[in-house]
């Protein structure tokens, strides 16, 4: 009779189961916009992992198992089962701690040198679209230890220092005028959605003095945009550098090196 019972227990335990994980999923469901993606992965191992040691201990009690035995296979499992999920425990707190307000769905973010917009925050690891269109998955818990850089937690913008040179003896003030009269308008363009890509009002172009290089006049051309415009906006900024040196006559040097050589006599 006991086996017989521990037997229809496993039915009913197997439905337990398939009942908690389809009614998580639906209330999931129901809190989430139309077209989002569910992830139920970390769900469906969780509630597994309750239902069916219920069943064992159950299955244990019905057969009379001495309670010494319970409590070794208990302990055993608990131990195993704490080593099996301390990476998962300690990416799902990460996880949670992301989903607080860290971090949302849209943000740019950098980490390990690789830059993107998140596309998705789970329990156990964060999606993001790298600016070449790849998909990159980050454990929580890698955010976390590699110290995540949110370039769009306070504002869109970012501020992007493009290098130039331009040959010793060249008026830089009048570099200066010429750069940022012919970047402004570029930067003032507006993108498809209305928004300006760079805050020229608050903070206008600047061209710093940034050193003395070993062929050129080190300069930088200082500019806000958009993150998401940072690629676009940098090729058309640089183009339009090299077109207006060129066409006012100011020289982009190279490398070069002067190399004398004095013969030995005899």
């Amino acid at each position: 009779f006991k086996v017989c019972l521990v037997t229809a227990l496993w039915f009913i335990f197997r439905y337990l189961n398939y009942a908690i994980h389809n009614s998580y999923a639906h209330y999931r469901r129901l809190l989430l916009k139309p077209g989002t993606d569910l992830n139920l992965t970390l769900a469906r191992n969780v509630t597994a992992i309750l239902v069916w040691g219920l069943y064992i201990i159950t299955s244990m009690l019905l057969l009379e198992v001495p309670w010494s035995g319970i409590s070794l296979v208990t302990a055993g499992l608990a131990t195993g089962l704490g080593f099996a999920m301390q990476n998962l425990i300690e990416n799902f707190f990460y996880g949670i701690s992301l989903m607080t307000g860290r971090l949302h769905v849209g943000d740019y973010i950098e980490c390990d040198g690789i830059q993107g917009k998140v596309e998705s925050i789970t329990y156990q690891s964060t999606q993001i679209v790298t600016m070449d269109g790849c998909v990159i998955a980050f454990l929580n818990s890698t955010l976390f230890s590699k110290n995540f850089k949110n370039m769009t937690r306070n504002h869109r913008y970012e501020l992007v220092k493009l290098p130039i040179g331009v040959a010793y003896g060249t008026d830089v003030a009048e570099v200066r005028r010429l750069l940022v009269e012919a970047l402004t308008p570029v930067c003032r363009e507006r993108n498809a959605d209305g928004q300006c890509v760079t805050n020229v009002d608050e903070v206008p172009v600047k061209v710093s003095f940034v050193d003395f290089g070993e062929s050129s006049v080190d300069l930088a051309v200082i500019v806000w945009m958009l993150v998401e415009e940072k690629i676009a906006l940098s090729a058309r900024l640089r183009e339009t550098i090299y077109n207006t040196l060129n066409a006012n006559g100011i020289e982009i040097p190279f490398p070069q090196r002067d190399i004398h050589m004095t013969a030995q006599p005899g």
